[in-house]
């Protein structure tokens, strides 16, 4: 089930994602890369808040350890999803839409991956009954 619900999140930030690139770089002429960069960003903290509360349940605090280590799995995946906008955009002329597509085939993969094995994978720590 957790599979399904990270596709929700991931379709959801990919338009997320895909929306403020194209208002970057089509509408205000941003360059490709930093529009990207800005956009897949916006899409993480998206990605965070539905992951936390929805696929994986997670009653955390926001800025735990765990906050820090999504945030390391997730530049992870924006290296490898702006290395293939670049290469299939930039490099290769591929039209925005399917170099981001194809560029979230690839960063999705190791998203996924890293968040279920580092981020969300550990269990909730054990609440003191006594404590108010």
């Amino acid at each position: 089930m957790h599979f399904v619900k990270f596709q929700t999140v991931g379709a959801i930030n990919f338009f997320v994602d895909f929306g403020i690139l194209t208002l970057l770089n089509q509408g205000f002429g941003w360059p490709l890369v930093p529009s990207n960069v800005i956009s897949y960003s916006c899409g993480v903290v998206n990605s965070f808040i539905l992951n936390r509360f929805w696929t994986f349940k997670q009653k955390r605090r926001f800025f735990s350890r765990y906050f820090l280590i999504f945030v390391f799995v997730n530049l992870i995946s924006l290296g490898v999803n702006t290395l293939a906008v670049y290469i299939l955009g930039g490099l290769y002329g591929l039209p925005n839409i399917f170099a981001k597509l194809l560029a979230s085939v690839f960063s999705f993969t190791v998203n996924f991956a890293g968040n279920k094995l580092l981020v969300f994978n550990q269990p909730e720590p054990l609440q003191d009954k006594n404590k108010n």
